[in-house]
């Protein structure tokens, strides 16, 4: 009571203007707050948001001045050709039997068809001529040897003489001379008898190779003559058929692709078309300047004869197409100065002249200006020019 008693009119009035200055100076600083907290929050959202927009805008001036371009790479021309080439069959091994001398035909072991090996007997000779013409040979040997050698028993004395100086040089010379020509007449006639007995075994003919019997001209006493006469003709005709041969004619521009080992589809279309392997063994090396080809050589095997010398075949040939390189055709840049492409070079486009060889459609063939690897321009813009800098994305990855 002595407290409020106390309280005087002018201490209230003191008390009651404090309270009014607090409550105005607080309701001054009420906006500043608010300003400054909606800054803060402001700054807090925005200038990130201010950043990315920055970023978008580089990263789209950036693009904007280098240009995205997809690249693929010149390749090396893997490919085959293909070509299909008529062909006759034969047999890897042909042969014509002839006699070699005159004579009959005493026995014949073989008729066409029949399957021999190598040695077997096909024909057996009878010649009575030659027979008779080896008597007498036999009959002159026994005399030039007789003579030879009476000869030189009278040299050996005329040697004797010679030293003994009772006959002349002279004679003792002739003397020497008579005994070197009946030793040479006497040579001779061994030679003669000789070749005489060598044409004897020719009265049987052998077969050369295992093969089979195609054709023959004789029969039982049939007259056969020499084959160097005028008129000879085959008495069989053999063919080795395990293997077959096929001779092609491969055009010259193949011609320096094809290699021995290459393989090959034969196929008959009496056989139902069926591809029937074989092997280039051989090549004749030189073009025909006539045929402007290359004849060729290839095997095939044999071993059930369903392959018969004499069928006519089409081989397929699949060589190895020209060592060229390949572009895809979508890369062509064609102009006022001529073809080209964009080569990149380290995110640099350098336009290439080149000169097209064959079109394969979605690629061609590049002769020059251009190495396997190098990244070329796909679907290049009208614009693209030399030194203008891209980034080069690969089909199917980046570059």
């Amino acid at each position: 009571m002595m407290r409020s008693a106390m309280r005087t009119p002018a201490s209230s009035s003191l008390r009651a203007g404090l309270r009014t200055s607090t409550r105005a100076r607080h309701g001054r600083m009420m906006p500043i707050v608010f300003v400054l907290i909606f800054a803060g929050l402001l700054a807090a959202g925005l200038l990130p948001r201010l950043a990315q927009s920055r970023a978008r805008a580089d990263e789209s001036a950036r693009s904007t001045a280098v240009p995205t371009v997809f690249t693929e790479p010149v390749k090396r021309d893997t490919t085959t050709t293909p070509f299909e080439l008529p062909a006759t069959l034969t047999g890897v091994h042909e042969a014509s039997i002839f006699a070699r001398t005159n004579g009959f035909v005493r026995q014949l072991r073989v008729d066409i068809g029949s399957p021999v090996r190598a040695g077997d007997t096909l024909v057996v000779l009878d010649m009575p001529e030659l027979r008779e013409q080896e008597r007498q040979a036999t009959a002159v040997l026994e005399q030039t040897e007789a003579s030879a050698k009476l000869a030189k028993t009278s040299l050996d004395r005329w040697k004797q003489l010679a030293t003994q100086g009772v006959v002349t040089p002279q004679e003792f010379d002739e003397r020497t001379a008579t005994a070197n020509v009946t030793d040479a007449n006497a040579r001779a006639a061994r030679a003669n008898l000789a070749n005489l007995r060598e044409l004897q075994r020719f009265g049987v003919l052998v077969a050369p190779f295992h093969g089979v019997v195609t054709a023959r001209s004789i029969d039982i006493g049939s007259l056969v003559v020499a084959g160097a006469a005028a008129g000879a003709r085959p008495l069989l005709s053999l063919v080795q058929t395990d293997t077959v041969r096929v001779m092609l004619q491969v055009p010259q521009s193949a011609a320096p692709r094809v290699r021995v080992g290459m393989r090959t589809a034969v196929v008959v279309s009496d056989l139902g078309n069926e591809e029937i392997m074989g092997t280039v063994v051989r090549t004749a090396g030189a073009i025909d300047p006539v045929t402007r080809t290359l004849l060729t050589e290839v095997h095939v095997p044999n071993a059930q004869r369903r392959l018969l010398p004499g069928m006519f075949a089409t081989v397929r040939l699949k060589v190895p197409s020209s060592p060229s390189l390949r572009v895809p055709a979508i890369a062509l840049i064609v102009r006022g100065d001529g073809t080209q492409v964009a080569r990149v070079e380290k995110d640099t486009v350098r336009l290439v002249p080149i000169t097209i060889g064959r079109d394969y459609g979605t690629s061609l063939e590049v002769l020059g200006g251009l190495q396997p690897g190098d990244q070329v321009v796909v679907n290049p813009p009208e614009s693209m020019a030399s030194g203008q800098p891209v980034k080069a994305i690969a089909r199917g990855g980046v570059k």
